[in-house]
């Protein structure tokens, strides 16, 4: 496997090679040195370099010879001509074939060693440009592998999960008092862990292809955020935890109903999961500016680390180890599919509105929701009360 090297210098004359040699070497480049074009080729097929520096006439094989082979096997490297005056027409010709610039004989290095640092410091903006687009390449690979999946969950297991659904529910109403029953439950129970992630599936598939409907009301933000809290109520004295929601009772908002409901019970029950027993869970709203309602989650649990927050709304971006993952609602640090804060992301988008997060590791974080008091002129209103 070749090695790397920033630049090859060819000259045929040992006084110049030497120069090249102790100028490179206090300027801090890795480099090699060649007599003729031969040689030069030779070395430039076994290792890769970044700049080639060559003098123009040379015995074995000229510098132009070389310049135009290694152009053609190597369109990547970067080339410097140096060159006496005699040849100075010739190196401007080559200049227009690609070359990146010539220095002339007798050489002055300081001058030599302001080119090749401009001219490396081009092959190093080419190279990461070159590693980006190769990065959004490998992430556009990614959502399209991402998209599929959530296409064929969406597509072929809604049917059969459902039909397995019905089977189930008649087979637990047959087989009341049998012995059979406690598996049916069983059966049951992961039926509907089952049903529940392919309707994640089918959010996230509408979502992405932004066919989420919204059907618009005006409502009491602090009745859906009750209505929540009951719905968590036996976790919440499992873990001995408290949840307190700090919502004036006339305080209302305009969203799709169902939707902001799911929202506020992603976000709690993301608290619940990443909060120690004992921890405390509070719901705050009111208004953010002229036009628009803040909904605050915070919770005082483990917090999420600054370099994982920008990832958290990702779809199946999971904060937790994912090598010791297990699924849960509410046990501590439960886990799931990495789903539920991309919907919570999906659905406030559809509103217009805005999702963001500050957390303390080890002092808990507070998700707010920013939702428009008026419905955007693209937002389909139906149904307002």
């Amino acid at each position: 496997m070749a090695t790397d090297m920033d630049i090859l210098v060819v000259d045929d004359e040992a006084p110049i090679r030497m120069l090249w040699e102790r100028f490179l070497t206090r300027w801090g480049y890795s480099f090699a040195l060649a007599e003729h074009g031969q040689q030069a080729l030779e070395k430039a097929r076994a290792t890769h370099f970044n700049l080639l520096v060559t003098d123009l006439t040379m015995p074995v094989m000229s510098g132009n010879e070389l310049i135009y082979t290694l152009k053609q096997e190597q369109p990547g490297l970067e080339v410097i001509v140096t060159t006496g005056h005699g040849t100075i027409e010739v190196a401007v010709e080559l200049m227009k074939a690609g070359v990146f610039d010539f220095i002339t004989k007798p050489i002055s290095f300081n001058h030599a060693e302001l080119i090749i640092k401009k001219c490396l410091e081009q092959v190093l903006a080419r190279q990461e440009n070159i590693r980006l687009r190769q990065i959004n390449r490998d992430l556009e690979a990614l959502n399209e592998i991402k998209e599929k999946f959530i296409a064929i969950t969406n597509h072929e297991l809604r049917t059969p999960v459902s039909v397995l659904s019905n089977i189930v529910e008649i087979l637990g109403q047959e087989l009341k008092g049998h012995e059979m029953e406690p598996m049916i439950k069983m059966v049951d129970r992961s039926t509907k862990q089952l049903a529940e992630i392919v309707g994640q599936m089918h959010e996230i598939s509408r979502a992405k292809s932004n066919r989420l409907e919204l059907n618009m009301s005006r409502f009491s933000l602090k009745e859906v955020c009750d209505e929540v809290a009951e719905e968590f109520v036996l976790a919440l004295e499992r873990r001995k935890q408290g949840l307190r929601c700090d919502i004036p009772a006339d305080l209302q908002v305009l969203a799709d109903r169902a939707m902001f409901k799911r929202v506020v019970r992603e976000l709690v029950q993301n608290a619940i999961k990443f909060t120690r027993d004992g921890g405390q869970i509070t719901l705050t709203a009111g208004p953010a500016d002229g036009e628009r309602i803040a909904l605050s989650v915070s919770d005082t649990g483990i917090g999420i680390p600054l370099e994982q927050q920008a990832r958290i709304f990702e779809l199946f971006y999971e904060v937790g180890d994912t090598l010791h993952h297990h699924t849960s609602k509410d046990d501590f640090l439960g886990g799931g599919m990495g789903v539920g804060l991309s919907i919570v992301s999906d659905i406030v988008q559809a509103h217009h509105g805005e999702v963001s997060v500050t957390s303390e590791v080890g002092r808990g974080s507070t998700f707010k929701v920013l939702f428009p008091l008026r419905p955007s002129a693209t937002v389909a209103v139906s149904n307002v009360a």
